[in-house]
């Protein structure tokens, strides 16, 4: 193949002993054949060092490849190769440096592109070929210019410990310390120059890594400061001993910023009492009031026949995510669940109209019994194939409708087992918890103990669904709480699908309107055995009322939350995050 006339600048890593004298493998442009070049006239900081590590010193020259499609050395010598092991490399003429470079390939872009790399024997240098970010600049100096805000500072902290972590293993981490070695081009995704080797006598530690922060949040905010003396306080003290621990302290930091934002933003939302009254009277027309239901706004006038302005709510937006692990006693996970949700926007020149369907499943195979991960999924999926044919108009189905959906996921379930000719405990079993949205309207229906939990501004934490287990029966006849749940057979469930015929199950179910800001929460007893939720809930599960907030992280942490206190039992949670907004348009009427 022709040599290609297009050029590409690179970075020359070249590695050789310390007290040797350097042996510059790149000719100028013109004056070789070879495939890479200089690509300037070599100042003279360009022959120093940028690092000394255990005897050997590393420097980086700017360098060109006149032949960017020809094969490389390097997939040349990778060819060779029968097993990704580090002597088999070397073996091979592949630089240890490459090695690091290509274990780290799934972190490109944060760290740079190995191009290309080979031994020279002669002069016992390493050379790899590495890409550059030519459109970056430092983060300290990009930060200074363009102050980031802190959410956007903790996410790139967090991806730090996460890179930690893994440089530790590679004896890479002074890569994380060198502040001119951390760049960016947006200000949000961290970039490295390039890869810095740890000393094996002095390997870094972890306060180093909080002193960079420090170091590149100097003269910002000063709450960035503020965190990093906590976090020098809990290193010093002990708290603080692994990356994993480090992480955490910044995710209660996030926790804290979600919190502010929350209330922040409810307060920026809260229209000035004429403003609401002004834009009432003209969606009103001077028509008649009459009844809507919506959320109430109280207003403040003397007397106690005071009348009271009701604001009808309409679908703003809708998120959601949902996450599922076995936890760390079980070998196999028996909880399953699905969600589906159709969102369907339109605009007209008087605003964004938002309309959406979900469909939120939660079943839990009954621990004991035989194929209970076969179970729960057989139940999700009959429901959801269900509902695809029986929930075709833009309203709920009934609570006949419902009700008869899970009643025939019982029979299903219990044909399986009739089938099997599976008798006592052996029969498998799930429970299900369900969530039915349709814009502002829900229905929720379940059976067994997985539960639907509800949380608001308004009035906190809020469980929708009653278990169906022998302790709750016994409350329910009178029975105190704490003898109840004394009981050997306290969290047995009174029932299931799929262990007896339809005539012995029961499904509860409920409709209710969405008139606030609300997060619906499906779980397993896995998740909020031991009051998780109930104890933890304002720091979990409030701050992702906010809009700003990830549900994907928030149950990820909820779901780590609950192995660290729980853990015993599989652990499945579907978080639904349902934002509303007043709908004064074509109001008929506010007073009640």
């Amino acid at each position: 193949m022709p040599a290609s006339t297009e050029t590409n600048t690179y970075q020359g890593i070249i590695s050789c002993p310390l007290g040797k004298p350097l042996r510059i493998p790149f000719p100028f442009p013109g004056d070789s054949s070879q495939r890479y070049t200089l690509a300037a006239p070599l100042p003279p900081s360009s022959l120093s060092p940028y690092a000394t590590v255990d005897n050997r010193q590393y420097f980086s020259i700017p360098v060109l490849d006149t032949d960017p499609s020809a094969k490389t050395i390097l997939d040349q010598n990778l060819e060779t190769i029968d097993d990704f092991e580090k002597e088999s490399l070397k073996q091979a003429g592949i630089p240890e440096l490459a090695f690091i470079y290509l274990t780290l390939a799934e972190h490109n872009p944060t760290v740079p592109e190995l191009l290309d790399a080979w031994l020279d024997k002669e002069s016992d240098q390493e050379i790899v070929i590495i890409g550059q970010h030519s459109n970056a600049r430092c983060l300290s100096e990009y930060w200074q210019q363009q102050p980031p805000k802190p959410q956007q500072v903790l996410d790139l902290l967090k991806h730090m410990v996460k890179l930690w972590r893994v440089f530790s293993k590679l004896n890479c981490r002074n890569s994380l310390l060198v502040l001119e070695n951390l760049k960016t081009e947006d200000g949000e995704n961290l970039l490295l120059d390039r890869i810095y080797l740890d000393a094996a006598s002095n390997p870094p530690l972890l306060r180093q890594l909080v002193q960079t922060w420090a170091d590149l949040l100097l003269d910002l905010d000063e709450k960035y400061q503020t965190w990093i003396e906590e976090l020098m306080t809990k290193i010093e003290s002990g708290v603080i001993e692994s990356a994993k621990q480090l992480r955490s302290e910044l995710d209660g930091f996030s926790q804290q910023l979600e919190i502010e934002s929350f209330l922040e933003e409810e307060s920026l939302n809260i229209p000035s009492e004429d403003d609401v009254l002004k834009t009432v009277a003209e969606a009103m027309g001077g028509e008649e009031a009459a009844s809507v239901e919506a959320t109430r706004v109280n207003l403040p006038e003397e007397g106690d026949e005071q009348p009271t302005l009701v604001l009808p709510m309409r679908l703003f937006s809708v998120a959601d995510a949902a996450l599922s692990d076995v936890g760390r006693r079980r070998t196999h996970n028996e909880d399953y669940f699905a969600m589906e949700t159709s969102i369907r926007k339109s605009e007209t020149t008087k605003g964004t109209y938002v309309s959406a369907r979900g469909l939120y499943i939660v079943c839990d195979g009954m621990g004991g019994h035989a194929s209970g991960e076969v179970a729960s999924a057989a139940a999700v999926q009959f429901l959801t194939s269900y509902f695809e044919q029986h929930w075709t108009e833009n309203q709920l189905p009934s609570e006949e409708t419902i009700r008869k959906g899970i009643l025939m996921a019982n029979d299903a379930i219990f044909a399986l087992n009739q089938n099997k000719g599976q008798v006592g405990a052996g029969r498998m079993g799930t429970t299900v918890a369900m969530v039915l949205l349709q814009d502002t309207k829900v229905a929720i229906a379940h059976v067994g103990d997985s539960r639907v939990y509800r949380v608001t501004r308004k009035w906190g934490l809020e469980q929708l669904t009653r278990d169906h287990s022998v302790a709750q029966m016994e409350i329910q006849q009178g029975v105190e709480p704490e003898i109840a749940y004394g009981r050997a057979d306290a969290h047995q469930l009174t029932q299931a699908l799929g262990p007896r015929d339809s005539s012995h199950v029961h499904p509860e179910i409920q409709f209710f309107d969405i008139k606030e800001d609300t997060l619906l929460v499906l779980c397993s007893d896995g998740l909020y055995d031991n009051n998780l939720l109930e104890n933890h809930w304002e720091k979990t599960l409030l701050p992702l009322i906010s809009s700003r907030a990830s549900l994907d992280e928030g149950a990820s942490q909820l779901i780590d939350l609950g192995n660290q206190i729980n853990g015993h039992d599989n652990l499945t949670c579907v978080l639904v995050r349902i934002k509303v907004q007043p709908h004064l348009e074509g109001m008929a009427g506010f007073y009640r």
